[in-house]
């Protein structure tokens, strides 16, 4: 499945209480229904391992793996083509119509037949199935699930709590907010990020995308870096963007794709005229891993997020061994492996082509959601302060100005 291999997308939910892997008892208590047991376009949902839609192993040895429990929610109905529905039906009121000898069929008849016609199509159709990876994290407890949409996660958590007890919180700017600071996003004070005097401040707090904003020019004008659990941490932007605001005259929303959109005088115009930074290409790194995820700031949703290990041309340098002439020392060289907290560091070096396990890919996610929530504390700490964020908003409506060409 996805979180196996390719890049990775999901929402985070944080988990009320912490889990133990015995607790795949109670999902294996609840598992996919059978097949058989499919009515008509009725659906059924259940539980099943992370290997495919019909892995029936929900057992502590095949789910768990390091930190994690990973497992799948699967989703299972009859479905009917809907081309091949489509010219069933209109064949059959053909030869309905013809039948009848009239020239056109009333409106109850024509029901009728569509309805006829989808259940003896259904009875024989294949069951077409619906899966959503998860996998829950042991130390933090918190769960990354592949719902991401209203629709799938109304699905997901109300059964996750069925099963174990726990209703997950999905991690989004205000419920994050909340759990980091205690903070309520509705009182802080709403103010512009431009200094255009034609922009009147937001009718509401969009604190997921003023956090990006104030991300992205952190990153091009102060510090590119950060310090997280004694590491030593880097940022980096990256296209395409998008930037939008509902109190924006004009369109809504902008996409800039293509050419260099960080650099692009529409980014500079849409700050001006109130837009704020939505969904952007997020790189976070911390010694050797390098973590990138496209970053929706209205929900926190993490997309195409890459966790493979770079492919790098030559041989790696040994441990502790001196650069190469005329090359730059590698700065973070020689601290120790974040990769599980107080392990050895290995003497061999890495194999840039060997295939990470589903426990250290998912270890990659937590990191990058880790470092994320810290910046978005410290964001926070920001944001909560009147003093200081008017002191960053001085900076910030410097930088727009600056950027789209205009005063300050």
């Amino acid at each position: 499945m996805g979180f196996e291999s390719g890049s990775l997308s999901f929402h985070a939910f944080f988990l009320p209480q912490s889990l133990e892997p015995t607790a795949m008892e109670r999902f294996a208590a609840r598992p996919l229904p059978p097949i058989k047991t499919l009515v008509g376009d009725q659906p059924i949902h259940g539980w099943a391992g992370p290997l495919h839609a019909l892995d029936a192993e929900l057992t502590e040895e095949h789910c768990w793996r390091g930190d994690w429990l990973w497992f799948a929610h699967v989703t299972a109905r009859k479905q009917v083509p809907p081309s091949y529905l489509r010219a069933a039906i209109l064949a059959e009121l053909e030869v309905e119509r013809k039948a009848r000898g009239l020239e056109f069929l009333p409106r109850a008849a024509k029901t009728e037949v569509r309805e006829r016609v989808a259940e003896a199509l259904l009875q024989d159709a294949q069951p077409a199935f619906a899966s959503m990876e998860c996998a829950v994290d042991l130390r933090r407890d918190r769960l990354l699930a592949a719902a991401l949409n209203d629709r799938a996660m109304q699905l997901l958590c109300p059964f996750f709590r069925e099963t174990v007890g726990a209703m997950p919180t999905l991690c989004c700017p205000e419920s994050a907010a909340y759990r980091l600071r205690g903070l309520d996003h509705n009182a802080l004070e709403r103010l512009p990020l431009t200094p255009n005097p034609d922009c009147p401040a937001p009718a509401e707090t969009a604190l997921g995308a003023e956090f990006l904003t104030w991300l992205f020019h952190r990153w091009e004008r102060e510090d590119a870096t950060f310090d997280l659990d004694g590491a030593r941490c880097g940022l980096m932007f990256e296209g395409p963007l998008t930037v939008s605001g509902d109190d924006a005259p004009g369109c809504h929303e902008t996409l800039l794709r293509n050419g260099a959109p960080l650099d692009s005088p529409e980014l500079g115009i849409a700050l001006w005229n109130g837009k704020r930074l939505r969904r952007a290409k997020l790189t976070l790194t911390r010694n050797d891993w390098v973590v990138s995820a496209t970053v929706d700031a209205q929900d926190f949703a993490f997309r195409a997020m890459k966790v493979d290990p770079l492919k790098k041309e030559g041989a790696a340098p040994a441990p502790g061994a001196a650069p190469a002439p005329g090359a730059e020392p590698d700065a973070l060289q020689g601290l120790p492996s974040l990769n599980r907290p107080g392990a050895p560091k290995d003497d061999a070096p890495a194999d840039p082509k060997r295939k990470l396990s589903i426990d250290e890919r998912l270890d990659r996610a937590a990191f990058y959601l880790d470092a994320f929530l810290h910046l978005y504390g410290l964001f926070l700490e920001r944001r909560e302060s009147p003093a200081a964020w008017r002191a960053d908003l001085s900076k910030l409506h410097a930088w727009v100005a600056a950027r789209a060409g205009r005063p300050a």
